[in-house]
């Protein structure tokens, strides 16, 4: 039996926004955050939250299906005509458990 306390874990993370300004410049923007994660996340071939590394499996495998706004607050302009956002990829920094 899993003891739910020992299954949850912290990620920390950045998400890094890619982008274009109007003059054809191009940028990013990255964003930081940190979260509670543990088995309750629907994932796809879900490893046991045994480790590390397969925490840190699991949570790229989540990540990649939900859009970035739900994991950090989006750019100040990334709905502005002035800037188009590209693309947007996920680093975790740090997994611990809490």
């Amino acid at each position: 039996m899993i003891n739910i306390e020992e299954d949850v874990w912290i990620v920390r993370f950045e998400v890094t926004f890619y982008g274009t300004d109007n003059q054809g410049k191009s940028f990013r923007e990255i964003k930081e955050n940190s979260m509670k994660f543990d088995s309750s996340f629907e994932i796809l071939n879900k490893l046991p939250f045994v480790s590390k590394e397969n925490v840190e499996i699991n949570f790229l495998s989540w990540v990649d299906k939900i859009s970035p706004e739900k994991l950090v607050p989006v750019p100040h302009d990334y709905y502005s005509e002035n800037v188009r956002y590209g693309e947007e990829s996920v680093e975790v920094l740090e997994v611990y458990q809490n």
